[in-house]
């Protein structure tokens, strides 16, 4: 008897085996994708893709949880013992190819402190438990050279230019922000909802250094001209939470992008300010980037990014009512 064509499994993920492993042993959608740093949908849809490509449903779905099936249990039983052979396999390319291969090198500004990197990474190193993270502080500009010369795989950035085609680098838009004013709950403008850029005028301010991101620094400047205002710029920062600390001991207002205040002390508040041109994060990448590991990370910036803009990239921390 002629037995039908397996599925092919060359659109197999390791990930979606790492999913499986966590839903065979949580038996609970919910509980999974919180163990696996997912959301329930994501999850869903990458166990489904995995049903589509055994050929045969793995769970059988129930309102208080999930039983394995027959085949479900069958890839459980030879699951863990496939990943401890992957790892030793890939522990001993890393050693023999001295690291290079399992490590993943990232550009980007750290004053930024862009939120959703650290849940992609931990997100990553479930996937990869032995992956090296390597930070180059650069910006948008200098990421762009680095991808060209390899000497990074991936950069965040709020860019000022684009990439030129003949570089082959491509790029995908993460996150947009408007601007903020830090500050503490005793200042003037504690019961604002929003601000002008003309109300700036006077006040003592703490901006990223130019040496963050020469462009944009010039263009908040500009700005500041447009409005007829001279800014009172008492001290720049190259550490966010240098400035936050700043603000906190009452050396002025910490002017940045609402990203950058994403978790503050409880002692400050912020306003939005209108007026300065509006920021968008971008990740950057080769566009005939092979490597399953920088593939993957891409993506789960991408989604992390896409969780932290709908559930709004406003800073953490109250805003007093009018």
């Amino acid at each position: 008897m002629n037995m039908p064509p397996s599925p092919p499994l060359k659109t197999l993920e390791l990930r979606q085996l790492r999913y499986f492993s966590v839903l065979a042993r949580e038996l609970h959608f919910g509980r999974a994708a919180k163990a696996a740093y997912v959301t329930q949908s994501a999850l869903s849809q990458q166990i489904a893709k995995l049903e589509e490509l055994v050929g045969a449903p793995l769970f059988v779905r129930e309102s208080r949880g999930v039983t394995l099936t027959s085949a479900g249990a069958a890839l459980r039983d030879g699951i863990d013992q496939v990943f401890a052979q992957l790892n030793m396999a890939l522990r001993a390319a890393r050693d023999a190819g001295e690291g290079r291969a399992f490590s993943l090198s990232v550009g980007l500004v750290e004053y930024t402190n862009l939120p959703f990197i650290p849940p992609a990474l931990i997100r990553l190193q479930a996937l990869y438990p032995d992956v090296n993270i390597v930070r180059h502080e650069m910006n948008a500009r200098r990421q762009l050279a680095a991808l060209a010369t390899d000497e990074i795989d991936v950069g965040f950035g709020v860019p000022v230019e684009q990439p030129d085609r003949k570089m082959r680098i491509g790029s995908e838009r993460l996150l947009d922000s408007g601007w903020c004013l830090l500050m503490r709950r005793d200042h003037r403008f504690a019961q604002r909802k929003r601000l002008r850029i003309d109300e700036l005028a006077g006040e003592r301010l703490i901006v990223p250094a130019r040496s963050v991101n020469e462009p944009l620094y010039d263009s908040v400047l500009s700005r500041f001209a447009d409005a007829g205002v001279k800014p009172n710029i008492v001290y720049e920062t190259t550490q966010s939470q240098v400035g936050i600390s700043l603000v906190n001991q009452g050396l002025g207002s910490l002017l940045g992008a609402a990203y950058v205040f994403a978790s503050v002390p409880e002692s400050l508040m912020y306003c939005p300010v209108d007026g300065f041109d509006p920021l968008a994060v971008k990740i950057f990448f080769r566009e005939d980037e092979r490597s399953p590991l920088v593939l993957d990370f891409i993506e789960l910036a991408i989604e992390e990014a896409r969780r932290v803009q709908m559930n709004g990239v406003e800073p953490a921390g109250g805003k007093a009512a009018d």
